[in-house]
């Protein structure tokens, strides 16, 4: 009796399974169709957090150089913290997309549970370290006394609340990695109104608000950010939409260690490769710190306008990340490639066109942001270089973000480490240390994307991603 009746239960638990996925446009149906139907949701998000860091640097920008400078310099640090939380969530991404592929829906909610252990636990060491050494690290960096003074403002409390973000950037991926990218738009849309209204508000003292210069910048993001986290809770329990949808807080918070370790499994090589790339901001921050505050300013004004332009490709990236996670797990792995093919040709179109925007209206887009006489010029000769690569970043991200929605984590960690680490941040500090203009450190910068694509590109064709497994613990 037993043994016809184990091999039943398999046979209907896994023709539930087909069943349940019929229902998935992401494993079924067009592959651009649904590409676009969980992307183009993600990328209006995007603009919209980019459109919000504009509008930060846009009023930040009137406050002088100092302030400019003070807040490139402090991002960076932040950027620096939060690779950790980073690797959190793209490990997170792959789990709950795998899951949900498979049809193995009652493991999201225990994936939540334990993403948000390990994301808390970083964060509360995140909020140590800004609450008592913001001003011992922008000191390290080399910033000026004023642009220290100034920076401190922004870091610490940016850093104590980094907590709100995490759990807002854990919530997010959980809803997207299910193909519902809509509702985190929506309340994204409320969280950037917000911010946008309280952000000159409280840098400039407008209305009721007290004048807090760049300090309001850090209290208006972690207003809006605490307010997107409670629309998201809501919407998890009172939408009638989701009733009945995995996506919970789970009734019983239970650990399982081995599903935790998975997770760190997967989020270190991605924090690695974060980090690395944030350590790469903040070592050239460094060293363009050495042609003076306008160059700081003017990296940090391009940086901005950089992130803009990439919003599309981040968009359909994280699209192509959900894509391959779920078709893995549905067992179609030649949908998941097909859908790789489709974001790349997007992206490297897109991106060219761009740079080449960029390389038109640079002085235009630089002098909107206040940039000025010596950060205007430098800020004209990184937009002049720079934007000349972005067309092959915008393929080698593609192709990062698939195999990182493969669970598979190690080649963008291999990428940043050669690119960008040794190549761009070593060559660039032997350049300035040996007297070259600043013209030298851009052409470094864009060199160092070939190499990053070159990486990408070969443990991509390599294929191992296709076969990576993931293990989602309970009953495996």
């Amino acid at each position: 009796m037993d043994k016809i009746s184990a091999p039943q239960t398999a046979e209907n638990a896994d023709g539930s399974a087909k069943e349940a996925r019929k229902g998935n446009f992401l494993t079924e149906g067009n592959v651009l169709k649904a590409l676009l139907i969980v992307a183009l949701p993600i990328i209006l998000s995007n603009l919209l957090q980019s459109v919000l860091e504009v509008v930060d640097m846009y009023f930040i920008g009137h406050l002088g150089d100092n302030a400019i400078a003070a807040g490139t310099m402090s991002m960076s640090v932040i950027m620096v913290l939060m690779t950790v939380i980073f690797g959190v969530v793209t490990a997170t991404a792959a789990f709950v997309s795998r899951a949900y592929g498979s049809a193995k829906y009652e493991r999201i909610q225990i994936i939540l549970a334990h993403s948000l252990y390990v994301a808390i636990g970083l964060s509360i060491i995140i909020a140590v370290i800004g609450f008592f050494f913001s001003e011992n690290v922008l000191v390290l960096l080399g910033a000026d006394p004023e642009v220290v003074a100034e920076g401190v403002k922004y870091l610490r409390p940016a850093l104590t609340g980094i907590f709100i973000m995490v759990i807002l950037f854990i919530l997010t991926t959980v809803f997207q990695s299910t193909g519902d990218s809509r509702t985190p738009m929506f309340v994204m849309i409320a969280v950037n109104l917000i911010n946008i209204a309280l952000n000159p508000s409280l840098i400039q003292g407008l209305w009721i608000f007290p004048e807090c210069g760049i300090a309001g910048s850090a209290y208006a993001t972690l207003t809006s950010r605490a307010l997107g986290v409670i629309l998201l809770i809501a919407a998890m329990y009172l939408l009638p939409s989701k009733k009945n949808s995995p996506i919970k807080f789970p009734k019983k918070w239970t650990f399982e260690p081995k599903l935790l370790l998975n997770i760190v499994m997967v989020a270190i090589p991605s924090a690695i490769q974060s980090g690395i790339r944030s350590f790469a901001f903040v070592g050239m921050t460094a060293v363009i710190a050495i042609y003076g505050t306008a160059a700081v300013a003017a990296y940090g004004i391009c940086g901005r306008l950089d992130m803009l332009g990439f919003v599309l490709v981040m968009g359909l990236c994280t699209g192509v990340s959900v894509m391959v996670g779920q078709n893995l797990g549905a067992g179609k792995v030649e949908r998941a490639e097909k859908s790789v093919r489709y974001a790349v040709i997007i992206n490297m179109v897109f991106m060219a066109l761009v740079g080449a925007a960029y390389l038109i209206f640079a002085p235009h887009l630089l002098e909107i942001f206040g940039a000025t006489a010596d950060s205007l010029s430098i800020g004209i000769s990184f937009m002049q270089i720079v934007p000349l690569s972005y067309f092959i970043i915008a393929a080698a991200m593609t192709m990062g973000f698939a195999m990182n929605g493969a669970g598979m984590t190690r080649p963008g960690m291999y990428s940043a480490l050669a690119g960008q680490l040794i190549f761009q941040v070593g060559l660039s500090a032997y350049l300035v240390f040996t007297g070259h203009p600043i013209e030298h450190i851009w052409i470094t910068v864009a060199f160092s994307s070939v190499i990053v694509f070159a990486f990408d590109f070969f443990f991509y064709k390599l294929g191992h991603w296709k076969t990576n497994k993931l293990h989602l613990g309970g009953e495996e």
